[in-house]
This record gives structure tokens, C-alpha cells and sequence, in this order.
């Protein structure tokens, strides 16, 4: 299994005090008198258990009265300090969204907004919509929907399903979106990967009998029970069991083709640059051009058979065109109506709704269902981002966290240029190169400069017509998808606009690094909280917010992001000789976490950064933790959190990250400074003899 190496680094510099207000002043420390410092001095206070030993578990020390303190909320399968802050900024968004005015002539895309977000909160009081769903499902090509297999002649076969894959969207086997062109990087391309599984799991599909996957497939099963009964009432309980149990396979059977994520690392492995007409020619059973000319006919682009694919599932793709010549023809056609309808039904049906939750009681281990104005405020903030974010930033953004964090990003950039030089696993070459791609990366903070170009918004959503109170949130969303997929079709023929980044939405608690653009995002909704605060001592903010700034930066710089070089591209730049070494490194890092799928640890150039080290300002009421301690402590109490057991599994199966505990004390046994500021025992538990490094 390839290794995730995300090298955080930390550092300690030297920033200006005279913003702070300093009570009195000891032989060797100051401390911070400010607002700010008593309220973040009392929560680490309740943060701590100093009943732990920090050399022996240091998380628990740093986190166990968190976890004495909180308990899991009833709807939540989780509950920690990312929890915490996207609650407030949903709460937020909540205000701004209620308080907006409804207006239903002459809107501007505000306005729509307002009147899609109070329909969707009506949803639960309102009659169902059936009639609605069914106008969507014939937009899409399933008026009739589920097919018995002596209902159509053209469906009821046993193979050669050509016919019947035009009728459906491409998306039903394939990933197929329009992305940055490898081959030219000033144009997009069309990619087409492996297709993935949005409710259950690709493991519990694949394996339905072991004894944690039953549960979520009974409940499944009666969530496709309920799409079925929703769209053809006729339907006994015995031809609803055998649709879905045949529906529940088929999609297992596909699940099977796909390659798990841990094995699709190496990108250049995966990466394959063809045509229409070469992918037809040796895969027969998929009519390609048929079905992209379809999709893109929407916004009346034309493709020929030399049309450039960049292809990230050739594997897949070779094993689907071998099950297509033996699918059954109409089950291939009611899964594929099955994965449209269940996009939709939720806004429709309380029945599926209800279904729905029990699911998600399966799945995450949750005992109550979401309030409605938070599943409102989560789906218009994934629909509707920009617009959304535009109004949040208004509301909410602080100039200080952004110019703040530009200045953390510049020096923490500088430390890790010099760690690059210190390398004594990356020859010259590749150093070079590493150096190159450093100075080319980019870092966008808060939100992008067009967001509060309001002309520029509206052209987002143009697609979007007038909205009315009358009409139901599901035509409403499913004219707003429709946009949203409209802009994306729209791009092949456009010149690539690197000044567009979607990750890059204000109201998100969290942060991306995109290897095809060499650029680190930092949203708005991530600078504040246990992450970041205008005021407090730099020891807490680097420790925090510092943390995440290396942990996206050492992205570009990881198995995964070292196939990309300083420009986005898809380029070998590391020597062989470079990635042998590294390799050998990695497996260090694999034996100490075993099979958890998080990889992360905090490899730092720290004797560099303590060059730098300014005055050691210490919290009010916590003034026997130095200002180095503080910094680890800020550090683990970002991952401070509970989860249900349920969502423990989800996670270590399928999240790229591991649970709290292992993101804490794992990096810090492998970082020596951790144990010289807390002075532990060489025998200590988290002063391993051994230690993995890197950088």
C-alpha cells in the first residue's frame, strides 16, 4: 500500500508583539493580558486532562477533558473541533439565508436563492411531489421506470445493450466531467474515470454477507424498495424484493470492476491519453461518441471520434466492456434509472426520506434526523457556492486572518525551501526542481477576487430562470444542478481558467491542495475558531492554522503530488534514484500505521524555525505551559473529538485520513523536539527510540 506523506510543518517565528497587551513580564516569559488570550486560555484549560501523562499519551492529555466535556449530538455521527466550527458557520449561514427578502420579479440570482432556500425548508410540511420526480426522471430518459424484463422487447435481452445505453446518461458507468487538459494546460479535456458509489460503500457492496455489511444492506435494500414503490405503486412485496435484490447485486457486480482508492496513487500509472475512436475500436460495447455527443449536445458542442480523452480507469474500463456482454439488459436499465432517481427522490417523498434515514442510522451510527434547515443550508452551499459565499464573506471575513495567514504561508514556504536543501534523500536535480515548484505555488486565502464581482456571479447561474414560491424545491434544484452541470460542459471549448477555483468556496470549514494547479486553498470559514484568532500569541496560531498551511503545502511534495510538476502537469521530475529513496522512507511510515489510512506526519525542519523563535508569551492562568508547549497543545486540539463506532468504520475504510487520536501521537513520537518541550523519559510512549523521518 503506497504511503500518504504529508509533512506538516511547524515553526516558531518571530512576529511582532506590540499588538499584544502584556500584563507583567517574568525573568523569561511575558503574558497576554488580551480579550482574546483569557477566552482561549480557558478553553484549553477544559480542553486538558493533566491527570494524563502527555509523554505517554499525549492526545488524550491534550484532549480528554474535550471529550469529558462534549458528547455526540443525536443527528451527528461524529463530533470534534472541524464539527464544532462548520455548526457555527451553518448557523451563520442560517441567519443570513432567513433574512433574506423574497422577490419573485426581476430576481437577481440573490433573490432565487432566497426563494429556493424557503422552499426547501417547506419541503417536510408540503405534500409529496411524485409528479414533480417523474418530470425529472423523463428529462433524464426514464418515463418508464422500473421495466419488467416482458415489458419491452428492445430492453429484454441478455447482452449486446447498446441500444439501451443510449438512452441512458453516461454518468450511470462512467465518471465523465471536463478538467484541466494534461496535454495542453491552457485548454480542458474530457476525462472519463471509474465510476463511484454514493450511499453505500464500494466494500459493503462487494462483500454484502459480512456481519458489519448486513445491516447496511437491509437498510438499502428498503431505501431501493421505496424508489421502486415510489414511481410504480402496482408493485407487490415480492416483486419489490426481487427488483431491488437484483438492483443491490447488479450494483455490486459493477462495484467489483472498480479499483479501491489506496491502489490509484500512482496517477502515471493511470493516466492514459486516447481518443473516441480508439476506445471504441478496442472496447465495443460502449457507444462513447453516441453518448458524449448526447451529453454535450446540451450546450451545443460537437465531438468527432478524434475528440482527446484523458482516461484515469483503463482497467475498469476493460473489465465494464467484458460485463456488458453478458449484462441483462433490463436490469442494467432499472440501475441505471435507480442511480438517477436516487439523486432526486428525497425532495419528493417523505416515505424515501424516512427510508433515507434509516440508512444513514446504518451507515453512521446517527439516532435523529437533521434538522431541515440544515440539510437546506448544506445543500445550497454545495449547489450554489459562490453565491453563498459571497454573502457569507460579506457578513463574516476578516481582513487580519487573511493578511495573517498570507504572512504564515511566505514563512512556513521559506522553511520548507530550506528543508528542500537539506534533503539528504532528494539528489540535486530533483531539488532543483522541488524548489521550482515551491515558488510556483499558490495560495488562494478567504475568497477569490471575483466573488464580489456581482456581474460575474450572475453569469454563473444564468442558466437559472425566475423562481417561484409556488413551484417545488425539486424542480428548483434540479434546474440549479442543471446550471452547475451546463458551466461544466461549457469549459471543453473554453480557454482554462485558472482564476475559477471551486475549492476555493468561502463557507467551508476546511482546505484543499489541487496538484493540477499547483495551488493551496484556504477558505474563509477556516480561518477563525480553534484554527486561527486575530490577537493571540503566534504560538497558538502556528500551532493551528500553521498545522494546516504545511499540511496542504507537503501535498505537492507527496507520492501523489510529486507526479505533478510546478506548472499542474503530469510530469515525471523526480529522479528515480530520488523516489527509490523515498520509498524506503515510506515504509517506515507504513509499519508505524499499520492499516490505517491516514498517513500524515509532522516531519519538520523545527531547529530552522527556532532561529527565528520570538518571545515566549504565555496564556493568563496557564503560565506553567511555555509558549513551545502551547503550540503542540494548539495542534492536537484541532483533532480533539468522539465518534460512533459506525462512523469509525466508515472512516478507516474509506477516509484518506486517520481518527484523532493516530493524527496526533503518531507524528509526535516521530518528531524529537515534541519530547525535548515536555521532557520525556527515554523509555517514554511517545519518545519511541526509533523514529521515521523525512524531511
Amino acid at each position: 500500500m503506497k504511503l500518504i506523506l504529508l509533512t506538516t510543518l511547524y515553526m516558531w517565528l518571530r512576529l511582532a508583539t506590540s499588538n499584544l497587551a502584556i500584563s507583567k513580564k517574568e525573568a523569561n516569559y511575558s503574558v497576554c493580558c488580551e480579550q482574546v488570550c483569557y477566552e482561549r486560555a480557558k478553553l484549553i484549560n477544559e480542553s486538558l486532562n493533566t491527570s494524563v501523562e502527555p509523554c505517554e499519551d499525549f492526545y488524550s492529555y491534550a484532549c480528554g477533558g474535550w471529550m469529558q466535556r462534549h458528547e455526540i449530538p443525536a443527528a451527528q455521527p461524529s463530533i470534534g473541533t472541524f464539527y464544532l466550527l462548520r455548526n457555527e458557520l451553518k448557523k451563520t449561514l442560517k441567519g443570513i439565508l432567513e433574512n433574506l427578502t423574497i422577490v419573485e420579479e426581476e430576481q437577481n440570482i440573490t433573490d432565487k436563492l432566497a426563494v429556493a432556500y424557503n422552499a426547501c425548508v417547506a419541503v417536510p410540511t408540503e405534500k409529496d411531489r411524485i409528479d414533480v420526480l417523474r418530470n425529472v426522471m423523463n428529462h433524464s430518459g426514464f418515463a418508464r421506470w422500473p421495466i419488467k424484463a416482458q415489458e419491452d422487447e428492445k430492453i429484454n435481452t441478455i447482452g449486446n445493450c447498446s441500444e439501451v445505453l443510449k438512452r441512458l446518461p453516461i454518468t450511470t458507468f462512467l465518471g465523465f466531467n471536463i478538467v484541466r487538459d494534461n496535454g495542453n494546460l491552457s485548454s480542458y479535456a474530457i476525462q472519463i474515470n471509474q465510476l463511484t458509489f454514493r450511499l453505500v460503500g464500494r466494500n459493503q457492496l462487494i462483500h454484502p454477507r459480512k456481519n458489519n455489511s448486513k445491516p447496511i444492506i437491509r437498510a438499502y435494500k428498503k431505501l431501493v424498495q421505496s424508489a421502486l414503490k415510489i414511481m410504480n405503486s402496482n408493485l407487490s412485496q415480492e416483486e419489490l424484493d426481487e427488483l431491488a435484490g437484483q438492483l443491490i447485486h447488479f450494483e455490486g457486480q459493477l462495484a467489483n470492476l472498480t479499483t479501491p482508492p489506496e491502489k490509484r496513487r500512482n496517477v502515471m500509472a493511470l493516466y492514459h491519453r486516447t481518443t473516441i475512436d480508439k476506445l471504441e475500436h478496442n472496447f465495443t460495447q460502449m457507444p462513447l461518441e453516441y453518448l458524449i455527443s448526447k451529453e454535450l449536445s446540451e450546450v451545443n458542442i460537437t465531438v468527432t471520434g478524434n475528440e482527446t480523452i484523458q482516461h484515469l480507469a483503463m482497467d475498469y474500463y476493460r473489465k465494464l466492456d467484458r460485463f456488458l456482454r453478458c449484462a441483462n439488459c433490463t436490469t442494467l436499465f432499472n440501475y441505471a434509472g435507480l442511480r438517477e432517481l436516487l439523486k432526486w427522490a428525497a425532495h419528493a417523498s417523505e416515505e424515501f426520506r424516512n427510508a433515507s434515514f434509516e440508512l444513514s442510522k446504518a451507515v453512521m451510527g446517527v439516532l435523529e434526523e437533521k434538522p431541515r434547515w440544515d440539510e437546506c443550508v448544506h445543500t445550497l452551499n454545495s449547489a450554489m457556492p459562490e453565491i453563498v459565499g459571497y454573502l457569507y464573506v460579506l457578513r463574516k471575513f476578516s481582513k487580519e486572518a487573511k493578511q495573517e495567514v498570507e504572512d504564515i504561508v511566505k514563512r512556513i514556504a521559506a522553511v520548507f525551501n530550506e528543508a528542500i536543501r537539506g534533503s539528504q534523500w532528494m539528489d540535486n536535480d530533483t531539488k532543483a526542481a522541488a524548489e521550482s515548484k515551491l515558488s510556483k505555488m499558490g495560495a488562494r486565502i478567504g475568497y477569490p477576487s471575483w466573488l464580489l464581482n456581482m456581474t460575474y456571479l450572475e453569469e454563473l447561474y444564468k442558466y437559472i430562470p425566475q423562481l417561484y414560491l409556488n413551484t417545488s424545491f425539486l424542480e428548483m434544484y434540479h434546474v440549479i444542478l442543471r446550471n452547475n452541470w451546463m458551466r461544466t460542459l461549457m469549459k471543453l471549448r473554453r480557454p482554462f481558467d485558472k482564476d475559477y477555483n471551486l475549492a476555493l468556496r468561502p463557507a467551508v470549514v476546511n482546505a484543499f491542495y489541487g496538484p493540477t494547479t499547483n495551488e493551496m486553498v484556504y477558505p474563509s470559514g477556516i480561518l477563525q475558531g480553534a484554527f486561527y484568532q486575530h490577537g493571540l500569541p503566534s504560538s497558538l496560531n502556528f500551532g493551528a492554522v500553521g498545522g494546516v498551511v504545511g499540511h496542504e503545502m507537503t501535498h505537492g511534495f507527496d507520492d501523489k503530488g510529486s507526479q505533478f510538476n510546478a506548472d499542474g502537469a503530469l510530469k515525471r521530475w523526480w529522479t528515480n534514484k530520488t523516489r527509490k529513496k523515498f520509498n524506503e522512507k515510506a515504509k517506515c511510515f507504513i509499519y508505524q500505521y499499520g492499516n490505517i489510512t491516514d498517513k500524515e506526519t509532522n516531519m519538520t525542519a523545527y531547529e530552522a524555525l527556532l532561529q527565528n523563535e520570538g518571545e515566549d508569551i504565555r496564556l493568563p492562568g496557564l503560565t506553567h505551559l511555555s509558549g513551545r508547549e502551547l503550540f503542540f497543545i494548539a495542534k492536537a486540539m484541532v483533532w480533539c473529538g468522539l465518534s460512533r463506532v459506525e462512523r469509525l468504520r466508515q472512516q478507516i475504510q474509506y477516509d484518506v485520513h486517520s481518527p484523532g487520536p493516530y493524527r496526533v501521537n503518531v507524528p509526535m513520537k516521530n518528531f524529537k523536539e515534541f519530547s525535548e518541550v515536555f521532557r520525556c523519559n527515554k523509555n517514554a510512549t511517545m519518545n519511541p527510540e526509533k523514529k521515521c523521518t523525512l524531511w
